[in-house]
């Protein structure tokens, strides 16, 4: 019996060689690497100036004979840094996602291949699955690339060595990461594939692009009082916490709406995951991975179910070869 994982390993493995020769590919993943160290370099130095300081009082303490816990050690939290470096993410690794998986669609239409292709002892699905696990690949290997840089420049840079903890939650998020840039790519595919024309599928992607990534996640939080103030407006105002939470319930009504706006986007989604995982919202920061899997799961299952329904929608579509040739 004829191993059927062997096309999709095939096919998956020369597009992923494919994309990887792509200039344009390889210049925005190049953009996207250095846009996310530029973020990460100014925070690690100033990390590393924190650090300094408290050793050096330490050490002061220590040579007059004093008793060094009388300065307690300050917890410095590395991962915060990341921030910027997921935003990076969030909007221009998603547009690089998108035009790979436009390229992946157009590249077959302009060679015409697909025709040929389909002739072959190759099914419908097998061709598809093969295309999107190249996609899944493009997108593990360049957050890979992306993490693995950042993750020496906090090493070598901010003084404060990553734990092996650090690294378990840097993991978590490449993964979440790479879920992300597969169904933006995933959409970009589709709808380059999808329709009869490969400039108004791209057109039409980047309409969806402007909504999920931009639109929605800013609408979200300019209606959110708490974030138009530095540290928000209960804790600028001193309000304590029995009549936050009166007055928030007197807006229950509009918080619901404000936050259906912003999880209509798988962007809020990804964000709110991997920025409870590194620690960079404040009430995560330092917390074990149990209390934030229970407090984040179903961000990540949103994620999930959005990659695994764009690529089911994908799969269970017949490709007509005929069609795809003719660009109106």
């Amino acid at each position: 019996m004829p191993d059927l994982r062997s096309p999709i390993r095939i096919i998956a493995r020369r597009d992923a060689r494919e994309a990887l020769r792509d200039r344009f590919l390889l210049v925005a993943i190049s953009a996207l690497s250095l846009a996310a160290l530029v973020s990460l370099v100014t925070g690690a130095i100033a990390l590393k100036g924190d650090a300094a300081t408290y050793a050096a009082a330490r050490a002061t303490l220590l040579a007059l004979g004093k008793d060094a816990a009388a300065i307690a050690a300050p917890e410095f939290w590395p991962l915060k840094l990341l921030r910027g470096t997921l935003e990076q993410i969030e909007i221009m690794g998603a547009v690089i996602a998108l035009i790979a998986g436009y390229r992946a669609a157009v590249a077959e239409r302009g060679r015409q291949t697909l025709a040929l292709i389909l002739t072959r002892p190759v099914r419908h699905w097998q061709f598809l699955a093969a295309k999107l696990a190249g996609g899944l690949m493009l997108s593990a290997m360049t957050l890979a690339v992306v993490f693995a840089l950042t993750a020496l420049v906090l090493n070598g840079i901010s003084g404060v060595p990553l734990t092996l903890s650090d690294l378990g939650r840097l993991v978590l998020t490449w993964a979440a990461g790479t879920l992300y840039l597969t169904g933006i790519y995933t959409l970009g595919f589709a709808l380059a594939l999808w329709l009869r024309s490969s400039v108004s599928g791209l057109v039409y992607a980047f309409a969806l692009w402007l909504v999920v990534v931009l639109v929605a996640p800013q609408i979200g939080d300019t209606m959110d009082p708490d974030n138009q103030v530095a540290g928000g407006v209960f804790a600028s105002l001193q309000i304590p916490k029995a009549e936050q939470d009166r007055i928030k319930a007197g807006f229950a009504g509009y918080e619901t709406f404000r936050n259906g706006i912003e999880v209509a986007s798988v962007t809020k989604h990804f964000e709110r995951l991997t920025f409870a995982l590194l620690g960079i919202k404040d009430s995560y920061t330092g917390k074990p991975l149990s209390v934030i899997w229970a407090d984040k799961k179903g961000d990540a299952l949103f994620l999930l179910l959005f990659t695994a329904a764009l690529g089911g929608l994908v799969l269970m579509r017949r490709i007509n070869p005929d069609q795809l040739t003719q660009e109106t």
